[in-house]
């Protein structure tokens, strides 16, 4: 009898100890990191870049990836149940998309307070210009002043070789894409990666826009609220996005913003050392 009783408490006690479980959501597999994509307006191909950026993660069997292009009706109820929001949308200058009402624009600090992760994706660096606390949130936006040289081969430099997203990495990778230049960036982020800005690397006529000259930040992380945002600058097109230095930080930033940890393996390719 007493063994019984033990049996019994154990059945209703432990569960208790050990935290709610995960709820299950129909249709979703709960033994995935569930991710949405908000996309829809942009200044770049996003339908073939958005599909590539939901193959390059469902690749790794880690996550499930839906898709939604119009991220203006999102409420709380729309991001219930997933771990990570990633946006590929802007409305910047208001021209490429519509401001966001403060019903969409308060679920998405809503995901980051449940401790959960957002992924802010090239173009989003430019989004949200009359949202002053978005910039506080993706830790560095293209505002006033920002500008890029021509898009061009160069060497990722990665600088944070220990945190989670790059431990296991190389150093430094070849990336083929643009180079932002006086992006306005906030105290606080995790430097995860820079690019030396080529002056050589210029536009052509009267008037050449050339790089900085500086090394010029590409890829961060901060804490916010009780979540994570990753930032990756990179990403202008296709080619962009299927490199190996791209694929590899853009899957295990999005595993880390979602859990606070990284177990995707550095690809073959892209080992220490090699």
């Amino acid at each position: 009898m007493k063994r019984f009783l033990v049996v019994l408490l154990a059945t209703f006690v432990l569960p208790t100890i050990a935290g709610p479980a995960r709820a299950e959501t129909p249709g979703r597999d709960p033994k995935k990191l569930q991710v949405l994509i908000l996309t829809g307006y942009n200044m770049h191909d996003w339908r073939k870049i958005t599909e590539s950026l939901r193959a390059t993660l469902e690749a790794t069997g880690r996550f499930e990836v839906r898709v939604n292009e119009e991220p203006v009706g999102c409420d709380e109820k729309t991001f219930e149940g997933y771990d990570a929001i990633v946006l590929n949308f802007t409305n910047h200058a208001g021209v490429f998309g519509p401001e966001w009402p403060d019903s969409t624009r308060h679920a998405l600090l809503s995901v980051l307070d449940r401790g959960k992760g957002v992924v802010a994706f090239h173009a989003a660096l430019s989004s949200h210009p009359r949202w002053p606390e978005y910039e506080k949130l993706i830790g560095g936006a293209w505002r006033q002043g920002a500008t890029h040289a021509p898009y061009h081969t160069f060497q990722v430099d990665l600088k944070a070789p220990e945190h989670p997203i790059l431990k296991g990495l190389p150093r430094s990778f070849l990336q083929h894409d643009e180079v932002n230049q006086r992006l306005t960036m906030q105290p606080g982020i995790t430097l995860l990666a820079t690019a030396y800005d080529d002056p050589k690397n210029c536009t052509k006529g009267e008037t050449p826009l050339c790089g900085s000259g500086k090394d010029e930040p590409i890829m961060w992380t901060l804490p916010y609220r009780n979540g994570r945002v990753f930032t990756t600058a990179l990403g202008h097109d296709l080619k962009s996005v299927g490199t190996p230095g791209f694929v590899a930080t853009f899957q295990r930033g999005v595993e880390w913003a979602a859990t606070g940890k990284v177990t995707i393996p550095p690809p073959a390719e892209l080992k220490a050392g090699d």
